[in-house]
């Protein structure tokens, strides 16, 4: 049973991960389709995974996403002081692992391999240029979600789930500064903003494709659910995952969005609410800055 079990999860993985590194191609330009159209497809210009890197990664963290980690870090408090990190964790305890391994393995293991493999497919396999462009908005948005995500659980430390030891307090858990415990323990979910991100930038710069936006929406979700109710819940707290989906979304959704309005010729204006941190050895805070 084990055997069939592993089995049946490299296979799944490998179905799922050729389906979705395919399904941003969707609704482009087939071999039949009219020359002009071909001809469109093939002189776009290539982007970059470094098109624009500097500004959007101010802007992924201090830009209208901003708005989004810091909703992440209000539900994470409500979250583990009601309990209901406890709740969740423990409920994932209880489950039969044969069941749950089999809903729940392939979503662990897509999102460890998923970030590397679809964007990497999509942007140095590919020789599609309408993949290639999607692949390298996926590189930029999927490498800035996990340096954001690293530096995060450098900081906070937060202690994981145990499937015989779970308590309120555990859940509570910080080691506020750095290095803590590393960067494999802490807050938020790594699996779930990595994959956040990469999906949502594909689904922002698809934007006009409902099908591929679903799809990703649908994935992201699969991915952070299974963080939580995977391996008997030892992976992540709820609201690690919860946190994680909401930065790793919003700053997907963001680079997608730079990326798309260059692709349909739309005007780029700076944004009209910045903050930039400050660290100076006399000065230490923030600057806000309002455009008129």
């Amino acid at each position: 049973m084990t055997r069939l079990l592993t089995k049946f999860r490299t296979h799944f993985t490998l179905v799922l991960f050729t389906a979705f590194a395919s399904f941003a191609h969707a609704e482009t330009p087939a071999a039949d389709s009219t020359s002009a159209d071909s001809a469109a497809v093939d002189t776009a210009p290539k982007l970059s995974p470094f098109d624009h890197l500097g500004h959007n990664m101010l802007l992924s963290a201090f830009g209208w996403p901003l708005g989004f980690h810091m909703l992440g870090g209000a539900l994470t408090y409500k979250f583990s002081m009601e309990n209901n990190d406890l709740m969740v964790a423990r409920f994932a305890a209880r489950q039969d692992q044969l069941v749950y391994g089999i809903a729940f393995t392939p979503g662990m293991m897509m999102g460890t391999f998923f970030p590397i493999l679809v964007p990497g497919y999509m942007y140095f396999i590919s020789d599609n240029r309408a993949l290639n462009n999607t692949g390298a908005v996926a590189v930029q948005a999927t490498a800035v979600a996990f340096l954001y995500n690293n530096i995060l659980k450098a900081i906070s430390a937060r202690e994981h789930p145990d499937a015989e030891l779970n308590s309120g307090e555990r859940s509570r858990d910080f080691k506020w500064g750095f290095f803590r415990r590393g960067v494999f323990y802490g807050w938020p979910s790594g699996h779930s903003m990595t994959n956040a991100a990469m999906a949502m930038s594909i689904a922002s710069y698809n934007r006009d494709k409902p099908l591929v936006v679903a799809g990703c929406a649908l994935y992201a979700g699969y991915i952070a659910t299974s963080m939580v109710l995977g391996a008997k819940g030892v992976a992540h707290w709820f609201s690690d995952a919860v946190a994680g989906t909401l930065m790793g979304a919003s700053i997907g959704w963001y680079i997608g969005s730079v990326f798309y309005k260059e692709k349909v010729g739309e005007k780029q204006t700076p944004p009209k609410v910045t903050i930039a941190p400050l660290f100076y050895s006399d000065t230490k805070g923030a600057v806000l800055s309002v455009r008129i």
